[in-house]
């Protein structure tokens, strides 16, 4: 068993972030219900959703002591920091976002009840179909129209999102590389990683966004083994979600999605290709007629990009790139490998120039000593398991591309890379297995040769041999 899955499994440790959470969770309940008698709503709100992300937990007898272990201390995690987001006011100095959510959320809510105008200017600019994020304002408003205006809510409905992100990893990683150590290190890394737990625990869209796009993965893969009709409906369901949340990463995922549908089937049979056509016209035909087919033209529009990048690298104190012109092909193509490497390894040491920026960098030395090891385990993918990992890498290449192309600020890139870590994780996970196998190998003097995966196990990678061979190989029948 790893260190991480150890950490996650031993008691004591359960016991102190339990009681550490408990206590914490006490006082808050306290300290609300004794100002506003109201609050007792968000306490139900925000345990009632965990409630049921951990019955469905569960539910899958597969692994589910881990699962619901790492469940429980990521969402108590992520509900320290958003109560402490909360209770400090901090919500600007993380992300103006959330601001805007909240007004925009509490107006539609009130325009539901009939005591604010549905229909001003301002209000279509922001929850029109045409604009990216338009199901943000929806799923705010929709909680302030039973709950009231709660930005604390949201915040620890959000949190849960997240926390159950790291299960969906857990079984991607499980169907993509059938090895349990390697999808609980995934799912830790997810867990843990500190800027998905400060996006997600937040009144932002990047816990609902990277849910979604872990459940297009999910339910893709299960697809692509075999038929089913409720996977069919909750992989409809995610993709129209990320759609409503960030239009552009809903039109690669789904891109994403037919491809692997359509080519890299269990067996690829006439009858398979048939039947992965059909769920892609069903899909696309049924998004298509509730608005997905009107925005692409409007959400690649490479005039209103280069407008919105030269307006974001204008306004940041972190700017970059702002001058070039990605509508002129040539200098698209020699801007690529500067924006990759703001996209992937951003903010860099000599440009921090505030707190934000500096409590990034131990996060970012980690992810600078793990990237080889991404590359390792993106690598082994691409050559031993692309049928089963075809859609991820798809798409995690062509977000991070698009990424590359549209970003000009260094905040912003750091906050969406967020979005990629939970397929960044599963990669890592894999090279941190070879990497372990290799010394495993080495030391017991095996050729090399790749992990062996022995059928029947539960799906476990079995080395070959576990101590020193002795013998010739031309001897051992």
């Amino acid at each position: 068993m790893n260190p991480l899955a150890k950490f996650i499994q031993n008691r004591r440790v359960l016991t102190a972030l339990g009681g550490s959470a408990l206590i914490l969770v006490s006082v808050w309940i306290g300290e609300s219900l004794a100002a506003d008698p109201g609050a007792g709503i968000t306490f139900i709100g925000a345990v009632m959703s965990a409630a049921i992300c951990a019955w469905i937990i569960f539910k899958d007898t597969s692994d589910r002591k881990f699962l619901l272990r790492l469940f429980a201390i990521a969402v108590g995690v992520r509900w320290i920091i958003a109560y402490l987001i909360y209770s400090r006011h901090l919500q600007l100095f993380f992300g103006g976002d959330a601001v805007t959510f909240d007004v925009v959320g509490s107006a539609l809510s009130g325009a539901w009840h009939g005591i604010s105008n549905y229909n001003p200017i301002w209000m279509s600019s922001y929850t029109g179909y045409g604009r990216s994020g338009w199901g943000m304002f929806y799923y705010v408003a929709s909680i302030y129209y039973v709950a009231g205006q709660d930005q604390f809510l949201i915040q620890l409905m959000n949190s849960v999102l997240g926390a159950a992100s790291c299960v969906a990893v857990y079984k991607i990683a499980e169907n993509i590389y059938p090895s349990t150590r390697v999808a609980r290190t995934a799912a830790v890394l997810a867990a843990i990683a500190p800027s998905m737990i400060l996006w997600s625990a937040q009144v932002m869209k990047d816990g609902p966004i990277v849910l979604s796009l872990s459940l297009c993965a999910l339910f893709t893969l299960k697809l692509q083994k075999k038929f089913n009709a409720t996977d069919l409906v909750f992989l409809f369901a995610s993709l129209f979600c990320l759609f409503s949340l960030r239009n552009y990463a809903f039109y690669i995922m789904f891109a994403s999605t037919s491809f692997a549908l359509l080519l890299t089937g269990k067996r690829f049979t006439p009858l398979r290709f048939i039947q992965g056509g059909v769920l892609v016209l069903v899909l696309g035909g049924t998004l298509a007629y509730l608005g997905a087919g009107e925005v692409p033209k409007e959400a690649f529009d490479l005039k209103k990009i280069k407008d919105a990048r030269a307006w974001s690298a204008r306004v940041s104190n972190s700017g970059f790139g702002g001058d070039v012109d990605i509508t002129d092909p040539q200098a698209a193509l020699s801007f690529l490998p500067i924006g990759l490497l703001y996209v992937l390894f951003a903010p860099f040491p000599w440009e921090v120039t505030n707190l934000r920026q500096l409590i990034t960098l131990p996060e970012m030395i980690i992810w600078w000593l793990l990237v080889p090891l991404m590359i390792k385990g993106f690598w082994y993918a691409v050559r031993h398991r692309l049928k089963e990992s075809f859609a991820i890498i798809t798409f995690t290449v062509g977000l991070t591309l698009v990424y590359a192309l549209y970003q000009s600020n260094v905040g912003t890139a750091y906050r969406h890379r967020a979005q990629l870590y939970v397929f960044f994780v599963i990669f890592i996970s894999i090279g941190l297995d070879l990497r372990r196998q290799a010394k495993l190998r080495k030391r017991s003097q095996i050729p090399a040769g790749g992990p062996s995966f022995a059928p029947g196990l539960q799906g476990t990678p079995v080395m070959l041999a576990s101590r020193p061979i002795n013998r010739p190989m031309q001897n051992m029948q």
